[in-house]
């Protein structure tokens, strides 16, 4: 008996991928691309305005230990892009003579007229700086000519006062408050990529 063998007919297979295919895979591929960028830079993006709000707040805790120390008031002045303090009366004057004469023996503190003034802080211009003082609800942007005075006496509490760091495209905002005894700052409020 004969047996005939069964022609074998062969399909090529597709070598590659088809084109819907390449193009789902491109479309997953970016999208883990973009969360991946999004997921770093926004540590980043957090870390920059918290050590804006860090060099203001640097600012207001050295004021206050300033005005125990030499028992006389300085000032924070929030200006368009930069904090600044100085104290509250010139340097030379009475007042800061008193401190080593109030203490009977020589004063470990520098004089206040040795010193370099006003110390200042300069604020990334890419944040925009609001201030809200006490007893008001509203934050007033700090701009031009505006001067804020935050000021801190001796032997009382300075006005609890917040201040807000927005950049310009809105993305990032931290609003923190001063406490008035110690000028330490606690955050209000925090938004990093919303609009």
């Amino acid at each position: 008996m004969q047996y005939s063998s069964p022609k074998i007919i062969s399909r090529a297979v597709p070598k590659g991928f088809t084109l819907i295919e390449l193009i789902f895979v491109m479309g997953i591929t970016v999208i883990v691309f973009g969360v991946a960028t999004y997921m770093i830079s926004t540590p980043n993006m957090e870390r920059e305005v918290r050590e804006a709000h860090n060099g203001i707040e640097d600012l207001a805790l050295r004021a206050r230990a300033m005005s125990y120390s030499y028992q006389q008031p300085f000032v924070v002045e929030l200006r368009e892009g930069e904090v600044r303090l100085m104290p509250l009366a010139r340097p030379g004057d009475q007042i800061a003579q008193e401190v080593s004469e109030q203490v009977g023996e020589k004063s470990a503190l520098r004089r206040l007229d040795s010193m370099s003034w006003p110390i200042v802080f300069k604020i990334d211009p890419q944040y925009t700086m609001s201030v809200r003082r006490w007893n008001s609800f509203d934050f007033k942007v700090v701009d031009g000519s505006i001067v804020e005075r935050w000021i801190h006496q001796p032997n009382s509490p300075c006005e609890p006062l917040a201040i807000e760091l927005v950049t310009d495209d809105g993305l990032v905002y931290l609003s923190r408050e001063f406490h008035p005894l110690t000028a330490k700052a606690i955050d209000l409020e925090m938004a990093i990529g919303n609009q």
